[in-house]
Order: C-alpha cells, then sequence, then structure tokens
C-alpha cells in the first residue's frame, strides 16, 4: 500500500491494524557516466515494494532530496545537496505527522554514505527529538525518567520512528555496498536495467567504478544483483514480522 493512494479509512484501517510505515530515503547524486542519478533512492524503492509484497506495510513518499555535500560533483553532474538546517527540519515535520497519523512503528530506510552519514543522521536526530517531546506534549512531568512511577506509566516512549541502513547485517553477504561499482550497479541492472547503460563507461571513467580489478562497473551483473536484493529482502521481512 502507498500512503499517498490511500483513502482516509484505508489509513485507519492500516495504523488499526498496526501495520508499519516504510520511509525510502535517498538522494540526487551523480552515479558515474552510465547509471540514473537518482540511483540510491531507486533502490530503496524497490525493495520497499518487494517488501510490501510479502507482507502488510505502507510505503511512504520518498525523500529524495538528501545531503550530499556535494562529494560527488555539483548540480553540472546531477548532484543535489540541500542546506543540512532546513533539511533536517523538513525530516523532523513530516516524521512527527506520521506519528500524529498514529503509526505505531516507521522505518526510515537509507541508503547513501552509510548510517554516519549527514542523511542518516538528520532523521536520527529528528527521531531522538520527537521521542522526548512527544512524552512531555503528552503531559508527563519532566523528569518522568528519574521517577520509577512516572516512568511506568510512560510505558514504551521510544521506538516508534527507527532509522536503519537498507543493506541490515543479516544480508551481508552476498549484498554489500560501494558507489557505483559491482555491487550499486548490478542492483541497479536487478531491478531497474533501462537505467544503466555500462557501454557508456568508456576509458576513464570515475575512479570509484574501478576500485576492484574484477569486481567492478564493467564486471556487474543482474544476478549479483538479484541475489542482493533477495537477501536484503528477506531480512526485511523478517525483521519487520518479528517487531509487529
Amino acid at each position: 500500500m502507498y500512503l499517498k493512494h490511500l483513502r482516509p479509512y484505508q489509513l485507519t484501517d492500516a495504523v488499526a491494524q498496526g501495520h508499519p510505515l516504510l520511509v525510502p530515503a535517498g538522494c540526487i547524486e551523480t552515479h558515474g557516466p552510465h547509471m540514473a542519478i537518482g540511483h540510491d533512492t531507486l533502490i530503496v524503492e524497490e525493495i520497499c515494494d518487494r517488501v510490501a509484497a510479502r507482507t502488510a506495510c505502507v510505503i511512504a513518499p520518498s525523500f529524495d532530496y538528501g545531503p550530499t555535500g556535494y562529494a560527488l560533483g555539483g548540480p553540472a553532474d546531477g548532484t543535489i545537496d540541500p542546506d543540512y538546517d532546513a533539511f533536517g527540519g523538513l525530516a523532523k515535520s513530516i516524521l512527527r505527522n506520521f506519528i500524529e497519523m498514529g503509526f505505531r512503528k516507521t522505518y526510515v530506510i537509507i541508503m547513501h554514505q552509510g548510517m554516519g552519514g549527514p542523511l542518516a543522521l538528520a532523521f536520527s536526530k529528528a527521531a531522538a527529538e520527537l521521542a522526548v517531546e512527544k512524552v512531555l506534549a503528552e503531559g508527563h512531568p519532566r523528569g518522568w525518567w528519574g521517577d520509577r512511577d512516572a516512568l511506568d506509566r510512560v510505558g514504551s516512549w521510544g521506538g516508534h520512528i527507527e532509522v536503519q541502513p537498507m543493506i541490515l547485517p543479516e544480508s551481508s553477504p552476498p549484498a554489500g555496498g560501494d558507489h557505483a561499482g559491482y555491487n550499486e550497479t548490478s542492483f541497479l541492472m536487478a531491478v531497474r536495467p533501462e537505467l544503466v547503460e555500462q557501454e557508456r563507461l568508456g576509458e576513464d571513467p570515475p575512479w570509484y567504478c574501478r576500485q576492484d580489478e574484477e569486481k567492478n562497473s564493467w564486471t556487474a551483473n543482474a544476478q549479483h544483483g538479484q541475489a542482493m536484493v533477495d537477501a536484503v529482502v528477506d531480512a526485511w521481512v523478517a525483521k519487520i514480522d518479528r517487531e509487529r
């Protein structure tokens, strides 16, 4: 189910049944001469689609414009880098609305620069702030965590929003990361082959396309990509079902 496709009664039903919300988060950034600049978000979206086909959940509209630091080119190369404070504020305001919709569990799924990158950190900061602000907004007193009776009344106060890498530890190997190299190129070849043109790599592509002599952008293939996709989806389905 896609959040933006739901009618109000369907949203109410999904929340009542405890279905989690999946939030794909990526960026617009150059991924070599051979792949779509929206690679990171595209991959998460495809993974979410496959997860939702196997276990009931709702998929939120994607966060496409994640921070990049212009680490790989600028706008002329297809890279966008939003203001970090503005992005963090937007992320927090949208996550607050997801909580107010009633979703008991929201997974923000990251595919860009790892969990220490500005994209994941923006969401993690927002989630942490919202968790403690929610307790006070519900009328619990300041100092609630230090008071056993108050803590019991608050109950489970964190974890409504969980920020995770798309590639969970359980899926690696075979799944792995890089930038537009063997793994990422294979991922896209498996799910959106029309967005990969290996023949455009040429003789002098960026260094990150050939980090390994045997496993690189040239040798990337859909078979490896599909093995990674299957492992990632299996790990997410198991996690969601376990944590319902």
